[in-house]
């Protein structure tokens, strides 16, 4: 017989905790406890006392899965004055969720044993499973202090099964994964004015000669920390040698160095011989270090050209300083809008932290019929703004105006420093929001009109497909083979929708005008190499999961309706105009089952079934039980397809398919093959049912056929 037992807390639970941040925690807690016999058990037990003591474990390497090992013994007497002494210990794992930055849920299950010993001096006893489940709620007061509450429910097989709930405070200190201390809540920052702008014409050195090998003169350009991988194969500037002597130089290398900004001379020119008399330019390349980055103010620095050269057998060296400008890291100019790219940080960690997480979050909630991309570039959009990103003109140096002025020197900003902001212009949130989808592996691109920079980002769809798919292919934009939703990023405070609009509609009118320019951010990297910002990365308080989901799924269904509703419409036209023809019926389920409208698609197919077994209808509602992982439930539908239409090549497939998830191998066997036969290329795209086992599973991650949903229109 179960016994039934309410655990309740006399005593305060004594806690103590070793707490990372969300990278990883350990907790160690002894809580003591009391239990009270209700109902029939009052007949058996009195009143009794124990303990837990239990051992937490989130591995900062997967901060949401917890390991969780507990002991604990109870001691309840019998009316008959003996008691029952019960130790158990269990193991499982639970969820470490992090709600609020002072909420956080854990979510658990335990299983193992426990052993009874009936205290009357005969030493009998015995053992058997001992299972819980419960749920721990923390409150966090501080950083390192937090009230905690948690309801559990235990069940001895054999003895008893209890509800309780138990009351903890803890203690947390900060370890592991980068030893961080906990998040202080973002402080809205001033975005710093930018410097006003200044000329980067290149500064020339003449050096007079003494009738001998000379560096006759020197051109430096200002550098630019941003761009120091650039330099290494572009010029920052040239030098003139000439030779004086009265004899022909031999072995001739020209190397330039700059000292704390570079490890060693860059070699930038090798030269054969130089005639007397003569003159050649060289010009002069530079292997910065990172250390350039740091620079957060412009400043003048001495720079050294050294020549070696060989007249006869002897080896000569002459080396000439001169000055050179370096600006700030924040610092450009929009002589080649491609230089913007290397600001394009995509492996940031603030970067990463913020659109992985974003991305996280929306992927279950996501429709199998609106493009990967674009279901992700929705959500990082609307995470922004209700992030709380802000659209800012720079009055110092706005794009409008600096896009004119090709050497004029900008202030763009780091992702990391706008998601800081909070704010920027379109120049930084066209970088920003490229960054972030960069970081999801979401190719991107620049667009230039004039007086203005956004973005877009590719559909990794082909052009046909995409207009084929799309209600609105002038929308998009196809280059190249490739197709590109165009996205006007100052709009971060409206929908996506709005500003895909937007982006979409400049991008047309002056595109017609021949002044619309598509910069691919890949392509820009081949000359403009990204660079890591150094310092401490940003410290984010990311929006409310929930409220993220929430504005994700509303953008989605939105989007949906916009797609379809001119379909749904003439669909619904042509079944009344019909008379209810199956025909279109099933294809109006069709359409509502690609765009994840499960249950409108359901009916329709219904529908249909209630007059006759239209196979296309069977298909349809045996893959919306696929769909739904009611595996023998689509079989049910799959056989009575087959029933009517044995050699019909989808229904081979269905078969075969279901099957193969059973592991019915012989069956898949026979569908198959006759697939193959009826339909080569169909077979072909589903070839992973002629493997087993892991194979199998290989090649479907592969060919991504596990995706796929083949739906009847006919």
């Amino acid at each position: 017989m179960k016994k039934f037992y309410i655990f309740l807390i006399v005593a305060s639970s004594v806690v103590f905790a070793v707490h990372g941040d969300n990278s990883g925690e350990v907790s160690f807690a002894l809580i003591p406890t009391a239990n009270m016999p209700l109902g029939e058990s009052s007949q058996y037990f009195s009143y009794g006392a124990g303990g837990v003591f239990s051992f937490t474990l989130v591995p900062s390497g997967i901060p949401l899965v917890g390991i969780k090992v507990e002991t604990d013994y109870n001691y309840t007497p019998l009316v008959t004055q003996d008691a029952v002494s019960l130790f158990s210990a269990r193991g499982g794992f639970g969820l470490n969720i992090g709600l609020l930055k002072w909420l956080k849920i854990f979510p658990y299950g335990t299983a193992g044993y426990y052993y009874g010993l009936l205290m009357d001096g005969s030493g009998r006893g015995g053992g058997n499973l001992s299972v819980k489940g419960g749920l721990s709620i923390d409150f966090y007061f501080s950083p390192y202090l937090s009230l905690g509450l948690d309801g559990y429910y235990l069940y001895d097989r054999s003895f008893f099964s209890v509800a309780g709930a138990s009351l903890s405070f803890a203690y947390h200190i900060p370890i592991g994964a980068a030893g961080k201390k906990p998040v202080k809540e973002k402080k809205k920052e001033v975005v710093p004015p930018k410097p006003a702008p200044l000329k980067t014409e290149p500064v020339e050195t003449t050096v007079k000669g003494e009738g001998r090998f000379e560096i006759s003169s020197i051109k430096l350009n200002p550098v630019f920390p941003v761009l120091f991988k650039h330099y290494n194969s572009f010029p920052l500037g040239s030098v003139v040698i000439h030779n004086g002597e009265p004899v022909d130089a031999k072995d001739i290398t020209v190397s330039f160095y700059v000292e704390k900004y570079m490890d060693n001379p860059k070699e930038c020119a090798k030269i054969g011989s130089l005639k007397a008399g003569g003159d050649t330019t060289v010009n002069l390349y530079a292997l910065f270090s990172d250390s350039v980055l740091e620079i957060t103010e412009g400043t003048k620095v001495s720079s050294k050209i050294i020549l070696n050269y060989s007249l006869g057998d002897k080896r000569f060296t002459v080396e000439r300083t001169a000055v050179l400008d370096i600006y700030d890291r924040n610092a450009t100019t929009w002589d080649d809008n491609r230089k913007a790219a290397a600001f394009v940080t995509a492996k940031d960690p603030s970067v990463l932290e913020f659109s992985k997480k974003v991305v996280g979050w929306t992927r279950g909630v996501k429709s199998r019929a609106v493009n990967s991309n674009l279901s992700s570039a929705i959500g990082l959009h609307e995470a922004l703004r209700l992030y709380g990103m802000s659209y800012v003109v720079d009055p110092k140096t706005p794009y409008k105006e600096f896009s004119k002025k090709k050497l004029a020197v900008d202030f763009l900003q780091f992702p990391r420093q706008t998601l800081k902001y909070s704010a920027g212009d379109c120049d930084d949130l066209s970088i920003l929001y490229s960054a972030l989808l960069e970081s999801v592996g979401i190719e991107t691109a620049f667009i230039t009109i004039p007086g203005h920079i956004f973005m877009a980002f590719s559909l990794n769809m082909n052009p046909d497909k995409a207009r084929k798919s799309f209600l609105r292919p002038d929308e998009l934009i196809f280059t190249e083979g490739k197709t590109w939703l165009p996205v006007e990023v100052t709009m971060v405070n409206d929908s996506f929708l709005k500003a895909w609009e937007e982006g979409a509609k400049e991008w047309r009118e002056n595109r017609a005008r021949n002044q619309a320019k598509l910069y691919p951010i890949h392509d820009c990297w081949k000359e403009y190499a990204p660079v890591g910002l150094p310092g401490a990365e940003a410290e984010l308080t990311l929006p409310d999961k929930l409220k993220v989901v929430n504005a994700f799924q509303r953008e989605i269904i939105t989007y949906i309706d916009r797609e379809i509703y001119p379909k749904v419409s003439k669909l619904q036209g042509l079944i009344r105009k019909s008379g209810n023809n199956i025909k279109y019926i099933n294809k109006l389920g069709v359409l509502y089952a690609r765009y994840g409208l499960i249950d409108k698609a359901t009916l329709q197919f219904e529908r249909i079934l209630k007059k006759e077994e239209y196979v296309p209808a069977l298909i349809n509602m045996g893959n919306i039980k696929y769909l739904n992982k009611d595996v023998k439930g689509a079989l049910e539908y799959y056989k009575r397809a087959q029933a009517k239409a044995p050699n019909n090549p989808k229904v081979l497939l269905c078969i075969a398919r279901v099957n193969h998830d059973l592991e019915n191998y012989g069956l898949v066997k026979v569908a198959y093959e006759k697939l193959k036969t009826v339909d080569p290329a169909l077979a072909e795209q589903f070839s992973y049912l002629a493997l087993r086992g892991e194979e199998a599973s290989r090649a479907a991650e592969v060919s991504a056929a596990k995706e796929v949903i083949v739906w009847d229109e006919e």
